[in-house]
């Protein structure tokens, strides 16, 4: 048999990466066979509407920051200047700033909106401390003091929702004195002691775990995440009644520029998230708003967080899935409005602190 050139892959072992990755994407899937699956993923691919699919494309007239992080890294964010008070978009894990861009096409003009890009994700680059949610909680701070935010509304959305948990329990100085308000988007206090979330987040994150520390140990195990039915598949699950087929391309494209490293650093760092017994000690004005078909961080989850910090109000959102500013924008953007209006109607009440968490 004649040998290749160094270097060159053989067409026998291009054709095993691809069922490696496949027969790994139909095991993550795990709910149907692999015909149902893949139609699922077909349908959902021929899904348009127009009114949600346009405001989907990213804004290309945003001020970019690039800010050093404690730890050697970079932290990657962009802004849209407006009269009213700071908004601030955190992200989920796999995901992007512009995952945001309905969201901030609502409220272009209207508030200074600042998105980022997670350490680890994006343009943003992880230090010596990986992707963990007590780094990304550090990164929040240097955000808020370096673009000199005041009365903020923060939005941590899944993983953000947990870096903006880990923030307020670990930066009450920078809590107090720059967040106005807190919204827990789509998120969870905890992975580890809340029941009701078998087969969502804690799931795919272990088996996200699994399969980016065996692709970095074989690259011929890691996913690629391609543009066909399969990956869609496996996206739709994130959504709810209606995605549309831009919706779940934009959240497959963001996944495939994530590494494995990032994949396993955070995975790893949302398994063990756990700040129940914290973050009910530290009051003051907080929305939790859940869409009621969330299969990734399920409902109970939301109210369980409402229920840990006194006079937090929650909002549950009919047909909607986990990635709530993709399918509903616009109920999302005006449950904003309506917590700003609220913040606006008294005196700023500023963060109570029990003794339990001093």
């Amino acid at each position: 048999m004649a040998r290749l050139p160094a270097g060159t892959v053989s067409p026998v072992e291009t054709r095993t990466k691809r069922l490696v990755a496949t027969g790994l994407g139909v095991a993550m899937v795990g709910l149907a066979g692999a015909a149902a699956t893949l139609r699922t993923g077909r349908r959902v691919r021929r899904e348009v509407d127009p009114a949600l699919d346009d405001p989907l494309a990213p804004p290309t007239d945003v001020t970019h920051h690039e800010l050093e992080t404690h730890d050697g890294g970079l932290l990657h964010a962009v802004e849209l200047p407006g009269t009213g008070r700071p908004i601030v978009l955190l992200h989920g894990v796999t995901l992007q700033w512009w995952v945001w861009s309905s969201t901030i096409a609502l409220l272009r003009g209207r508030h200074r909106t600042v998105a980022w890009d997670m350490r680890g994700h994006g343009r943003s680059r992880a230090g010596s401390e990986g992707v963990t949610l007590e780094a990304a909680a550090r990164d929040l701070r240097l955000l808020l003091e370096s673009l000199d935010l005041r009365d903020a509304i923060v939005v941590g959305h899944s993983m953000g929702g947990m870096v903006l948990g880990r923030f307020s329990i670990q930066h009450l100085d920078v809590l107090a004195e720059r967040v106005a308000g807190r919204v827990f988007l789509a998120t969870s206090a905890s992975t580890l002691s809340i029941r009701g979330l078998s087969g969502g987040l804690i799931g795919l994150t272990k088996g996200l775990v699994s399969v980016s520390r065996a692709s970095l140990r074989n690259p011929r195990l890691q996913y690629p995440w391609n543009e066909n039915d399969l990956s869609a598949a496996m996206v739709r699950g994130a959504f709810g009644r209606h995605p549309t087929a831009r919706m779940v391309e934009d959240v497959r494209t963001m996944l495939a520029e994530v590494t494995p490293t990032t994949l396993s650093e955070a995975g790893a760092s949302i398994a063990s998230h756990d700040v129940t017994a914290e973050l009910g000690a530290v009051d003051g004005p907080t929305l939790v708003i859940v869409g009621e078909r969330d299969l990734l961080t399920p409902p109970p989850h939301a109210r369980a967080i409402a229920r840990l910090i006194e006079g937090a109000r929650i909002e549950e959102i009919p047909s909607v899935g986990h990635q709530v500013m993709q399918e509903a924008p616009d109920v999302l953007v005006d449950a904003l409005d309506r917590f700003g209006a609220e913040l606006d109607a008294g005196p700023r009440q500023p963060v109570e602190v029990s003794e339990d968490a001093r």
